[in-house]
């Protein structure tokens, strides 16, 4: 039996960040159920939107963090992570959420611009937007290459000391300390666990009754014309608020020559995990594109791929970052809803910081995990 300073359960964004912080100065252990970087949970594939523009400062704040770190993340590794094309929120020009990211910008001085539709066509000539719409632009947002970041990060731990083991699910742990953690290949202990397992942690931190729920997700690669037009140089990453609830987000030309890669965040399916399948809504896939088409014309309904992933929500859709509340050993990080890859270095800082000394530098009042009870959101 190994012991170790510290145990990781989940090799997704969280806790891969989480073992190359720690690993710099302690003996850490990385144990994922699957292969590293497979496709069964929520942080694979070749994009996910970096952005600065949200409704809440608190956000705001993690995000121009995580963009440091990310850009330390790149020098460590000598690789290029980030892609700026500048991001775009659109939606009608009464939409609060614009109104909240617009004031969140300016009191965290993050610079913005806004467009009127006219004036976005210029810049931007694939967008043909509606007379009500209003659209934000922030130049520093852009596209993060997921699967290659991940595997920087593992590759950064490793080198620093980390041990990492593929293929080895979860049995039992027992959480107080020294916490002992059994797999179907072995047993471990250490002094502080850290558990970061996605769409699984409810299944092992059974005793807190997390209200979470797991949703499957599908993206589309949808064919374009006018190709030029789509490319990351003329075309940045948008999110656009409909007025029936809807958020579509999507990309430039990044991943496949001739198509934009499209989803919609609002409009996920609750599932139970043993029977997730990775087959294609196709009515959630023709209104999606739909909703695109309203205000990307040139992009055509033929569908070369699509992609499906999984969200693991809290009913408030803020992360959960906090200490276990019986076993201060033990630190949670997830409940990411679908918007936590682009802070990745980030949350493993914090989690580094919550393992080592019970607190971290960053402002965690939105994500402590005593805010659930009985499955309830206290407020």
């Amino acid at each position: 039996m190994s012991h170790y300073d510290f145990i990781i359960i989940g090799a997704g964004v969280a806790g891969s960040a989480a073992t190359y912080h720690l690993a710099k100065e302690h003996r850490v252990l990385l144990l994922e159920q699957f292969e590293f970087q497979h496709v069964r949970g929520s942080s694979h594939g070749d994009s996910r939107i970096f952005r600065h523009a949200y409704e809440d400062i608190r956000y705001v704040k993690l995000a121009v963090a995580a963009d440091e770190a990310w850009r330390e993340l790149e020098r460590l590794v000598d690789d290029k992570l980030l892609y700026r094309t500048g991001g775009i929120d659109i939606g009608h020009e009464d939409d609060p959420a614009l109104a909240n990211i617009e004031k969140a910008l300016q009191d965290q001085d993050c610079p913005f611009e806004t467009f009127t539709p006219n004036r976005l066509a210029q810049p931007f000539p694939a967008f043909e937007l509606k007379r009500h719409h209003r659209a934000l632009y922030q130049a520093d947002a852009g596209i993060l290459a997921a699967t290659r970041c991940l595997g920087a990060m593992q590759r950064l731990a490793v080198s620093r000391g980390a041990t990492l083991l593929e293929r080895e699910e979860v049995t039992d742990i027992d959480l107080d300390a020294p916490v002992e953690v059994k797999t179907q290949a072995g047993r471990y202990t250490a002094e502080g666990l850290i558990v970061t397992a996605g769409p699984w942690l409810k299944g092992l931190l059974k005793d807190l009754e997390l209200p979470l729920s797991v949703e499957r997700q599908q993206v589309l690669y949808l064919e374009v014309e006018d190709g030029p037009i789509f490319g990351a140089n003329r075309f940045p990453i948008f999110i656009y608020r409909h007025e029936n609830r809807a958020e579509v987000y999507g990309f430039p030309r990044f991943e496949h020559p001739t198509a934009i890669k499209v989803a919609d965040h609002a409009n996920g399916t609750e599932i139970d995990l043993e029977q997730r399948h990775f087959d294609l809504d196709s009515n959630k896939a023709l209104e999606t594109t739909r909703l695109v088409q309203e205000i990307l014309p040139k992009v055509t309904s033929k569908r070369v791929r699509f992609q499906t992933c999984l969200y693991t929500k809290t009913p408030d859709n803020h992360f959960i970052l906090g200490r276990h509340p019986l076993h201060p050993n033990v630190v949670i990080g997830g409940g990411f809803s679908g918007h936590g890859f682009k802070f990745g270095p980030i949350l493993g800082e914090i989690l580094a910081e919550l393992a080592r000394q019970g607190r971290s530098r960053h402002d965690l009042s939105l994500f402590e995990p005593n805010r659930f009870v009985a499955g309830r959101v206290d407020r």
